[in-house]
């Protein structure tokens, strides 16, 4: 309920017409830098942080078909989130999947060289998944190995989903970094 004083304007994006192009470039103004400050705490290059922020605008643009979003900036950042874990959980997918096909023991023998680079990785990736604490260790191998869902981890673990997707997003991320180091 409003009191008598003056209103507070509502954010700059909360007014925005996404219907033409200059209510997107005003948007982009106004969050891509935070966007970027986001992706580069948690990415590698500066390259990388701004190719992530224009996929999320990228992801916005094709995601709000109409103007009649009450919080464009909370959306937006939905999307980042969104698109930080999905990157690095397909980037550790990637690495995972070769330490199995280590592990099922493929019927063509590798040379020498591959077999030892796959033991070296496997070794790698044991490294890391030591290095983990124990609660981030328990909720990646929880979805990794046994694949429960991340609703079925926070049930048994008793803690929130969101915090299951932080330790998923702190896993994949440890993972990445310490399999990269060859």
């Amino acid at each position: 309920m409003r009191s008598g004083k003056a209103s507070e304007p509502e954010p700059r994006s909360a007014s925005l017409d996404f219907s033409n192009s200059r209510g997107m470039a005003e948007l982009y103004r106004a969050e891509a830098p935070r966007l970027a400050r986001y992706f580069r705490r948690r990415l590698p290059s500066d390259s990388d942080a701004l190719d992530w922020v224009h996929e999320a605008f990228v992801r916005f643009a094709q995601a709000t078909p109409d103007a009649s979003l009450r919080n464009p900036r909370a959306y937006l950042q939905r999307i980042a989130r969104n698109l930080f874990v999905d990157g690095w959980r397909k980037r550790t997918a990637a690495a995972v999947q070769c330490v199995e096909l280590d592990e099922a023991n493929p019927r063509v023998d590798a040379d020498q060289d591959h077999a030892i680079l796959a033991h070296d990785l496997m070794q790698q990736y044991r490294q890391a998944l030591a290095a983990l604490t124990s609660r981030t260790r328990v909720v990646f191998l929880l979805h990794r190995v046994e694949e429960l869902t991340y609703n079925e981890i926070a049930a048994r673990l008793e803690i929130s989903i969101n915090t299951v997707e932080y330790h998923m997003a702190r896993a994949l991320l440890h993972l990445d970094r310490a399999l990269d180091r060859r």
